[in-house]
């Protein structure tokens, strides 16, 4: 099929919840981003998981994304006492592709986004929904912003369908096991920004 017409620029692909481009009003529309929702659904203060826990969410990327950092926001809640702490990415099987450095005992405030570096940049290979997790151990784990679905919605709505919140893992430590293995679906869908 033959497109006609004049373009002023090549637009970026926008997954499926990404409307415009990649839903965060400001962004220059031309540079690598991409968002889990929209940052107009953010609407909920999530409550924090379990220290040491993972709380992943899915995002659609494309073939030839280059991946190179995470970002997660926290909601009202600073994390406090800190030991340990990192975001991560895994492939839609749930393989672990790369995750960043542990950030230690350095603070997480309240209403703060926290990018991070992967430790190595990914290549996307083919299209597809990831997972982007990020895991807290503190005495007190942030709440992060987001949306929050009612569990029995966020799978099994239609035939293949995932959740689009869940936890895994335990006793982290700032460091993301190599395979997500069981994922358990929450009310919770925490805003995840890839760049």
């Amino acid at each position: 099929m033959t497109v006609h017409g004049r373009y002023p620029r090549t637009l970026a692909d926008s997954p499926v919840f990404d409307w415009p481009y990649n839903a965060l009003p400001g962004v220059d529309q031309d540079t690598f981003v991409r968002t889990n929702i929209p940052v107009y659904s953010c609407t909920s203060d999530l409550a924090a998981t379990g220290t040491s826990v993972a709380i992943g969410t899915r995002v659609f990327l494309r073939k030839g994304d280059v991946v190179t950092s995470l970002t997660f926001v926290s909601g009202n809640t600073a994390a406090a006492t800190l030991t340990a702490w990192a975001h991560a990415l895994y492939d839609p099987d749930g393989t672990l592709l790369s995750q960043t450095a542990d950030q230690g005992s350095a603070a997480w405030a309240a209403n703060t986004a926290k990018k991070l570096a992967l430790s190595e940049a990914q290549t996307i290979e083919e299209d597809g929904w990831y997972i982007a997790a990020t895991s807290t151990t503190a005495t007190t784990v942030q709440t992060l912003i987001g949306a929050a679905p009612i569990v029995t919605a966020t799978a099994g709505v239609h035939t293949g369908s995932l959740a689009l919140g869940f936890t895994f893992g335990s006793s982290l430590a700032g460091t993301f096991p190599a395979a997500a293995g069981t994922l358990t679906g929450v009310a919770k869908c925490p805003l995840v920004i890839v760049s």
